[in-house]
C-alpha cells in the first residue's frame, strides 16, 4: 500500500544523489581517526602508570577521533544532490542550496581531469582527487551563481564550483542517471 505514496513522492522529487567529494573526504578521514581512537582507548584501558601525567590528553584525543568519526559519517550521509519540482537541490553537511532551474543554461557531462589538470594541482590537491580524476561529473553552467562565489567557498569544496564559467561540477555515482533525471526535471519546469 505504501508503494503508490512512494511512486507520487518520486514523482515529485527525484533521487537523491550522494556527492562524490564528500565520501572521499570522509574515505580519506575515516581510518586515520579510526586508528587514534582504537590508541588512545587502549592506552586508556591499558593505563601504564608512566602515562599517568597524559591520561587527560589521551582522553581528547579519544574524543576528538571519536567525534570525527561521527562527523564524518554524518556528513557522508548528509551531502547529496536532488531534483525537485521547480529547483535543483544541493545538500551540503552545513549549507544547502537551491538552484532554480531556469537559472541553469547547460549541463553537460565531462571527466574531472579535464577540469581540475593534475599538473596545475597542488600535490595534497592531486591526493584528494587521485581517486575521482577519472570519474565523469556532471557540470551545471548556469549566468550567474545564486549566491557569490566567495560566501559559496565558505561552505563548500572548489571542485564543486566551475573553475571555467559560473557553475557547479557535481560528482555523483551514476551520472548518466542523474543527468537524465535533471533533463527531465528541467523539461517539466518548461511545459509548466
Amino acid at each position: 500500500m505504501s508503494q503508490p505514496v512512494d511512486r507520487a513522492v518520486q514523482a515529485r522529487r527525484g533521487m537523491r544523489h550522494p556527492l562524490l567529494f564528500q565520501q572521499r573526504f570522509g574515505e580519506q578521514n575515516f581510518w586515520p581517526a579510526l586508528l587514534l581512537l582504537a590508541l588512545s582507548a587502549g592506552l586508556l584501558i591499558w593505563h601504564p602508570a608512566s602515562l599517568d601525567a597524559y591520561r587527560t590528553l589521551v582522553r581528547l584525543v579519544a574524543l576528538a577521533a571519536g567525534l570525527i568519526l561521527v562527523l564524518t559519517f554524518t556528513f557522508r550521509l548528509r551531502a547529496y544532490v536532488q531534483c525537485r519540482p521547480d529547483s535543483l537541490h544541493m545538500q551540503l553537511p552545513l549549507y544547502h542550496l537551491d538552484i532554480p532551474y531556469v537559472q541553469i543554461t547547460t549541463v553537460r557531462p565531462t571527466d574531472l581531469f579535464r577540469l581540475f589538470p593534475p599538473a596545475q594541482l597542488k600535490w595534497p590537491e592531486q591526493r584528494f582527487l587521485s581517486s575521482l580524476f577519472h570519474e565523469t561529473v556532471v557540470v551545471i553552467e548556469m549566468d550567474d551563481l545564486p549566491r557569490s562565489a566567495l560566501w559559496l567557498r565558505l561552505w563548500m569544496s572548489k571542485y564543486v564550483l566551475c573553475p571555467e564559467k559560473p557553475g557547479f561540477v557535481l560528482a555523483v555515482r551514476d551520472w548518466l542517471a542523474f543527468r537524465n533525471e535533471l533533463d527531465e526535471f528541467r523539461a517539466r519546469q518548461r511545459r509548466r
